[in-house]
């Protein structure tokens, strides 16, 4: 299980840490205030690019994206994107996904879980559903045309 944090809620607890008096010299966890799962949230993802999800295959995406580079410059300029060549766009980030995703890991990783119960008691409460943070900006991605 893992948690996220939507950027646009991270800028909300922020201004709201720097004006209220009970955020004065504290710290505090952020998040989306639930927890997911990757299969759980494969669904909303395919849903945002308008796919639909296939069955869970273990793949490590560090590996196998030097296939990919030559398809996404073919969409690219079918869909005049204005997202760059695959390896400037994603960065480090098939890394951090496998990683994340644990593949070729054996057994769960340690708890990725923190407790946001000390920011919602010192006033702030907003939260984000993962799945409506991932069609949200996939959604984005898709309407700046970094995706098709």
């Amino acid at each position: 299980m893992s948690q996220a944090v939507d950027v646009d809620l991270l800028a909300r607890a922020i201004a709201w840490a720097g004006e209220a008096d009970a955020a004065r010299n504290e710290v505090f966890n952020v998040t989306n205030g639930d927890v997911f799962t990757w299969e759980n949230v494969w669904p909303a993802i395919a849903e945002a690019l308008d796919m639909k999800p296939g069955h869970a295959v273990p793949l490590s995406l560090a590996q196998e994206y030097p296939k990919w580079i030559a398809p996404w410059d073919t969409l690219r300029r079918k869909y005049d994107l204005t997202s760059p060549g695959l390896e400037a766009f994603v960065g480090l980030s098939f890394q951090y996904a496998d990683y994340s995703m644990r593949y070729g890991q054996t057994q769960s990783g340690p708890p990725s879980i923190v407790s946001t119960v000390k920011i919602n008691r010192a006033g702030f409460t907003e939260m984000m559903d993962t799945e409506d943070m991932f069609r949200k900006w996939f959604g984005r991605a898709r309407s700046s045309r970094l995706l098709p």
